[in-house]
């Protein structure tokens, strides 16, 4: 396990590029407790103080850990009060080592799990807290409603929201009562109490490792500007979602900044799927990628029903194609800086 050292904010450090931005330290937004950081070590003076850029804002800090010049850091805050104070946590790519598998079986499913906990002679179910009892149902309750109609980002929203990838964080700023109604928790309680329960651990650890999994990713690739969120849905056999935005195109007055988001999706019967949404003010482009081309012109045969059910937004541009990439394939792409490897290849 990774020695957590704490690192202490000492005061701000003027720079051009906060000179520029127009902003100073008195107006910066105070990090949240349990909020993650990157930072990236830019200088060593000495008596333990370094000078970290930290969104884009350098800082002058002390640190009880040795760091290196051009070192990246991620960070964790855990105290706000009487001033920031920091630790470092360990690298994402190092507790992924191994991990990426966990993805490969069926993506969030609490029907195996279910079943298992109804067994009889007591069933387990029945000793779980009232509280994650209810969770598990309605999380499943959710999944089995579906996405279809108008309703269905508003049903996908509340699952992804219950997932309790915040669960940490939560917990960090003393909000238990959010906290205990995350499937996450509920997760957590099932692996204590049924350890040694066969089946019952074995699934439960599963799931858990796929929260797990996107949690560090999204550590890992997450910004201001980017988000990665899992897709909990009963038909999705491996799937996610990347949101972006372009704030730069926002910038000036009067022009909606373009909103992009991307579905990796691996589906029964048609197996390998990406999806790209592009909306600017000119209105959305939509491009589907399928796993070869004899999939694409099945999926384009329906693009009249689409263009039918898409009335809010001016349908600009919809397009085909039979290149969909692997999404597990793909994550990795997006968690692995060019030039490295998830994997050891010496021998």
């Amino acid at each position: 396990m990774d020695t957590i050292s704490r690192l202490t904010y000492i005061s701000p450090v003027g720079s051009s590029t906060s000179q520029n931005r127009g902003r100073s330290s008195q107006g910066r937004q105070t990090p949240a407790r349990g909020q993650f950081l990157k930072a990236l070590v830019l200088e060593a003076r000495g008596g333990n103080r370094f000078i970290l850029d930290i969104g884009g804002s350098r800082q002058a800090v002390m640190s009880e850990a040795e760091l290196s010049l051009g070192q990246t850091l991620r960070l964790q805050v855990v105290k706000t009060e009487p001033q920031i104070e920091l630790k470092i946590v360990s690298n994402p790519i190092e507790q992924l080592q191994g991990r990426t598998l966990t993805l490969l079986g069926k993506n969030i499913d609490l029907a195996g799990l279910l079943d298992g906990l109804q067994q009889p002679s007591p069933p387990p179910f029945d000793s779980l807290s009232p509280t994650s009892r209810a969770t598990l149902e309605k999380f499943f309750d959710l999944q089995l409603n579906g996405v279809e109609g108008k309703e269905g980002g508003q049903v996908l929203k509340q699952l992804i929201d219950s997932l309790g990838l915040n669960l940490e964080q939560l917990l960090a700023k003393g909000d238990k009562n959010s906290a205990v109604v995350t499937l996450k928790a509920a997760l957590l309680e099932i692996a204590h109490n049924f350890s040694k329960a066969g089946n019952i651990a074995e699934t439960t650890n599963k799931i858990l490792a796929t929260l797990e999994l996107f949690q560090l990713t999204q550590l890992q690739v997450g910004g201001e500007t980017q988000l990665l969120l899992p897709l909990p849905l009963p038909f999705i056999e491996q799937g996610y979602l990347i949101v972006e935005r372009d704030e730069k195109s926002g910038a000036k007055e009067n022009i909606q900044p373009e909103n992009r988001f991307s579905l990796h999706l691996s589906v029964s019967e048609l197996g390998n799927m990406q999806i790209d949404f592009l909306r600017n003010q000119e209105g959305l482009f939509i491009r589907f990628r399928a796993g070869n081309k004899q999939k694409a012109d099945f999926i384009e045969s329906f693009s009249e029903d689409l263009k039918k059910a898409i009335s809010d937004v001016p349908l600009i541009s919809l397009s085909f194609s039979g290149d969909a990439p692997d999404p597990i394939q793909d994550l990795v792409r997006h968690l692995v800086p060019e030039g490295n490897s998830m994997l050891d290849t010496k021998i």
